[in-house]
C-alpha cells in the first residue's frame, strides 16, 4: 500500500506549503506528493490524471480539503466511485473523511444518493415544463441568430460570388463558425434540392396574385402556382437547383423536379419563379434524383426557424 497526497492551487501566485506540510504530517513521503498548479474550474488536470494512472488496489489518496480535488460535487463524486472501483481509498483531513474506514464509505455513498435524486429531480421538472411549453405551442432553446429572411439573403449574397464568407458574417454581425452553419453547399458546390417546410394551419389561396401562399388543399393547378413562387434562389444556383422537395406536416408529400431548359423569372428582390414540373412519382424520383436520399412518406421533423433548406446531390 502507498500513500499519496495532492495538493491544488489556482495561479502560479499561490503558495502550496501549507498543504505539502499538512500532507507529509500525515505520514505522506514528500516524493509521493502530487502538486498542481491549475484552476479549480478547469476540467483537464495533467498531473491528477498521472496520479491516477499510478494507483494500485490497496492505496490511498489523501488531500487536505475536498475543493482541492474535486472541481464540482459531481466531478466529487465520479472521483470516489473510481476509487471504490479499482479499491483505492481516499483521506481528506480537515474534513476528516476516510474511506477506508465503515463511517467514511457511508459517508460518500449519502452524497452519491443525494447526487443522484436531484439529477434525477431536476431531470423530471425539465421534461415536464418542455412538456407543458409544448402543449401551449412554445419550444425552448436559444433563440436563432439569424432569421430566415437574413439567411435567405445570405444565400443570396454568397452564391453571387461576390462576397466571402467573412464578408458576409461582418455584414449580420455573427461569427463566421456561424455563417459557415447557416450557408448550404458552401464548399462542394454539388447539385442540390430545395427543401420546403409547411403546415396545414395556414391557407392562404390566392391565384391571380404572384405571392407564394404556401399549402393550399386545392387542385393540382391552383397548388403547382403556390410551390412555384417565389423563392431566393440566386442566379448563380439555379444551374445546380434540381428539385424542391415539399414537407407538410411533417411527412415528404410531394417532389417536383425543374423543368430542363425552361427560363426562370425573376422579380426586383431577386426571388425566382422556378419552372417546376408535376408531381414525381417514385419511380422518376429514383431515375432523376438517385443521390436525393429522401423518400415520399418519410418522416422529416421540421426544425422551428428553419423554413427552407438545401440538401446537397
Amino acid at each position: 500500500m502507498t500513500r499519496y497526497g495532492y495538493a491544488r492551487v489556482s495561479t502560479r501566485e499561490q503558495n502550496p506549503e501549507s498543504q505539502f506540510d499538512a500532507l507529509t504530517a500525515a505520514g505522506v513521503a514528500s516524493e509521493n506528493i502530487v502538486i498542481e498548479k491549475i484552476s479549480g474550474k478547469l476540467a483537464s488536470r495533467p498531473k491528477l490524471d498521472q496520479l491516477l494512472e499510478r494507483l494500485e488496489p490497496g492505496d490511498q489518496v489523501v488531500v487536505t480539503r475536498l475543493r482541492r480535488i474535486g472541481r464540482n460535487h459531481q466531478h466529487l463524486l465520479d472521483l470516489v466511485a473510481w476509487f471504490d472501483k479499482h479499491d483505492v481509498d481516499f483521506e481528506v483531513l480537515e474534513q476528516g473523511i476516510d474511506t477506508s474506514t465503515p463511517l467514511g464509505r457511508l459517508f460518500f455513498r449519502f452524497m452519491a444518493a443525494l447526487a443522484e435524486f436531484d439529477r434525477e429531480a431536476i431531470v423530471e421538472g425539465t421534461r415536464e415544463g418542455l412538456a407543458a411549453a409544448r402543449a401551449r405551442g412554445r419550444v425552448g432553446g436559444r433563440p436563432p441568430a439569424l432569421t430566415q429572411r437574413q439567411i435567405d439573403q445570405a444565400q443570396i449574397m454568397y452564391d453571387s460570388g461576390k462576397y466571402t464568407v467573412d464578408e458576409i458574417a461582418e455584414t449580420f454581425r455573427v461569427s463566421r463558425s456561424t455563417m459557415y452553419k447557416q450557408l448550404a453547399a458552401h464548399q462542394d458546390g454539388h447539385d442540390c434540392a430545395l427543401v420546403v417546410y409547411r403546415n396545414t394551419r395556414t391557407r392562404k389561396v390566392d391565384a391571380y396574385n404572384n405571392r407564394r401562399f404556401g399549402e393550399t388543399g386545392q387542385s393540382e393547378e391552383v397548388q403547382l402556382e403556390a410551390d412555384r413562387k417565389w423563392w431566393p434562389i440566386a442566379a448563380n444556383r439555379e444551374s445546380r437547383v434540381k428539385a424542391i422537395v415539399y414537407v407538410v406536416d411533417g411527412v415528404v408529400t410531394r417532389i417536383r423536379g425543374i423543368t430542363p431548359g425552361a427560363k426562370w423569372k425573376r422579380d426586383d428582390r431577386g426571388y425566382a419563379d422556378v419552372p417546376v414540373t408535376a408531381p414525381l412519382t417514385e419511380l422518376e424520383i429514383a431515375r432523376q434524383l438517385p443521390t436525393l436520399g429522401i423518400a415520399l412518406g418519410d418522416r422529416r421533423p421540421h426544425v422551428r426557424g428553419k423554413i427552407r433548406e438545401y440538401v446537397s446531390l
